[in-house]
């Protein structure tokens, strides 16, 4: 299987030191941005640890992708995600200088034909294909629950203190429920995985514009050279707007 992929993190502008973390495992199509919470050395150390033992888990526990089904998949990689977010809360729990540490998570599981897509928090997935970005996980957070609910109108959403206040994370005290979505792989397709740290930065239209720009570029890139491009686009964008958190991107073909 033949995937392309790029990624960095940067620690931003403002913040003292780099709690995201950066997961890149193209031998089991397994790739994944985690933002970590609760202050350092917690924050840090919780995102750390679900790159370190979230690819030992799926080696583990789906070793064969071809021998199970999609919704086989899903419910398993689920099932992973749980474990992951209890084992996080224990050692939060159990370690003083860890105590409340948590982190988001998006990640991807790729095959020939599917993106299994995963995430808990409010690090996101986007797809772009066609000259159009479309973003394909929902924030887990209070402000998105309060819009779908008809509670806030957008526009009320986008200052409100809601925003940072996570429904679902790995470490969460109350039950985990992760949200997994398959979707077909198609060429011509390019996946995004990123934190806070850039879709708090950059608008929707601004992300749109660094793509259509890498694109349209006179110099011709691979394919590789592409996603570092707009890796290294994405990156410096958010630090010009501000850099106020730490800022992680991935793209895959």
């Amino acid at each position: 299987m033949n995937i392309n992929y790029y990624g960095k993190t940067d620690q931003g502008l403002v913040r003292a030191g780099n709690e995201d973390s950066l997961g890149l495992f193209p031998q089991l199509g397994l790739f994944m941005v985690a933002d970590g919470m609760g202050g350092r050395p917690a924050g840090d150390v919780a995102s750390r640890l679900v790159v370190e033992v979230l690819p030992l888990l799926i080696k583990q526990r789906i070793p064969e992708l071809e021998s199970l089904n999609n919704s086989e998949i899903i419910q398993v990689i689920k099932a992973i995600l749980t474990d992951l977010s209890n084992r996080i809360l224990y050692e939060s729990r159990n370690r003083t200088e860890f105590e409340g540490m948590g982190t988001t998570l998006v990640m991807a599981l790729i095959t020939e034909q599917y993106r299994f897509i995963a995430h808990m928090g409010d690090s996101r997935a986007y797809i772009f294909r066609e000259e159009v970005l479309q973003q394909i996980t929902n924030d887990h957070n209070l402000v998105r629950h309060l819009l779908l609910s008809g509670e806030l109108t957008q526009a009320e959403g986008n200052d409100h203190p809601g925003k940072n206040q996570l429904l679902q994370y790995i470490g969460m005290e109350s039950d985990p429920n992760p949200t997994v979505i398959c979707i077909p792989r198609m060429t011509d397709e390019y996946l995004l995985l990123c934190t806070d740290g850039l879709s708090n930065m950059l608008s929707h239209q601004e992300m749109t514009r660094i793509l259509l720009q890498g694109m349209n570029s006179t110099t011709k890139y691979s394919e590789s050279k592409l996603l570092e491009q707009w890796t290294n686009s994405f990156i410096d964008a958010g630090r010009q707007a501000g850099g106020e958190d730490n800022i992680t991107v991935l793209l895959t073909n």
